[in-house]
This record gives C-alpha cells, structure tokens and sequence, in this order.
C-alpha cells in the first residue's frame, strides 16, 4: 500500500470509531446544526498541530531500526483499536434514548459504545464555541499522541525519508478523511437522527474495525524488517 493509501484508510477509519471528538461533532451537530458539527469535525486540523510537530521532531532523529520497532507496536495498537471498535459496534447508538441515571456514575459520561444523552437542539452552543471545546479536547486526549508517536508518525518518517511527496501525501490524506468523514457524519446527524440510523452507523463501524486489523496486521509486517 502507497503513502497515499495508507493516509486514506487509516483518516477514515478513525472518521468513525468511537471517541470524546466524535461525540462532540454529534452533540454540536444536534445543538446548532451542520455548520457547528462540521466545524468541530475540523478540531484535529488546529488541535494536532502540536501533537504532529513535537513527534515528528522526536522520531525523526531515531534510527530506521527504531523507528522500525514503534512500527511494530503502532501495528498491535491499530489492531487493538480495531477490534476495539468492532466489539464497539455491537452496541454503538446515535439515537438510543439513555438509561437512567446512575447515583454511583459519574456524571455526564456516556455508556460505552453509545452517543446517546444529547442534548436537544437550540442549546446556546455556537460553531466557534463547539469548535474551541473540540480543540482543547483532542489535545488534552492522550490517543492523538499515543496514535502519533507509535503509529502515524513512524509511517509518516519512513514515508518521507524514502520520498518528501510521499509524506506530505500520508498526511494529506489522512486528514482528508479523518476530518471528511467526520463532516458528513455532522451533516447526516443534522439533517436527523432516523437519516443515519443506528443499523447503518454500526456497519460502518465493524468495516472500519475491520479495515484497521487488515492495515495493522499489514504495518506489523512492513515494520518487522524496517532498518534491518
């Protein structure tokens, strides 16, 4: 798989896993329409900013057999994060009403696997607003950073030392359908729950999750030898 290849199918399949930022695309996307969904879908574009510099800088001054070694345990995360989202799946919900409350819970943490106990629209919750929150979410959330530094970022250093073009193509297009992926889910959430629909939302998680375990299964093997 090229550079490009591997940008496009990792962006997506995170597009849609489970996670604090997806949720919070929902939620805007329910508050105050398409445009504040779509402009918290665009946090990782202002948000990873940081997490992409600081790593890349780090793991760019490893040798290729290092570099080869972060290859192999961003491959066992990736495969985890899929089977993750494939067990996920089974339960994930945009439009389940939430359970009762829970005195022993902690409050305002929804169940796993679901994006339900959303708040109805006209909430005061404009894009800037939603999209402010999403920022300092996705950067204080450890998985940008544990996702950078063992897996994005060891496929982004060899890509660009075997061509620059190539690395900037991995980077463009993850982010194209990282943040893609996510717009439409704001634009299709917005339009209405039933649009959506859970049956639908849960395929397109189980081929995501599947479409990690293939990319991670195949990452552990081109890292295995990677600087041998």
């Amino acid at each position: 798989m090229d550079a490009l290849g591997w940008g496009l199918a990792l962006g997506l399949a995170a597009s849609i896993s489970p996670g604090p930022l997806l949720v919070l695309v929902v939620t805007s996307a329910l508050r105050s329409g398409r445009r504040a969904g779509a402009l918290t879908a665009c946090a990782p574009l202002l948000s990873d900013a940081v997490v992409v510099a600081v790593t890349l800088l780090l793991l760019d001054r490893l040798p290729a057999r290092a570099l080869g070694v972060l290859g192999v345990v961003g491959a066992v995360f990736v495969v985890w994060s899929g089977v993750r989202t494939v067990r996920d799946a089974r339960s994930a919900s945009l439009t389940a009403p939430p359970p009762p409350p829970d005195r022993h819970a902690s409050q305002g943490s929804p169940p796993r696997g679901t994006l339900a106990a959303i708040p109805p629209r006209g909430s005061d919750d404009s894009g800037a607003l939603a999209l402010r929150r999403a920022v300092l979410v996705n950067l204080l959330s450890p998985h940008p950073w544990i996702a950078w530094a063992t897996a994005l970022g060891p496929l982004t250093i060899t890509a660009w030392r075997t061509s620059p073009p190539a690395g900037v193509a991995f980077l463009l297009g993850f982010y194209l359908t990282l943040v893609g992926g996510k717009v439409v889910i704001a634009v299709l959430v917005a339009r209405g729950r039933r649009r959506l629909g859970d049956t639908g939302y849960r395929r397109a998680l189980t081929t995501a999750g599947v479409l990690l375990v293939l990319a991670g299964v195949a990452m552990g093997v081109e890292f295995a030898t990677y600087g041998m």
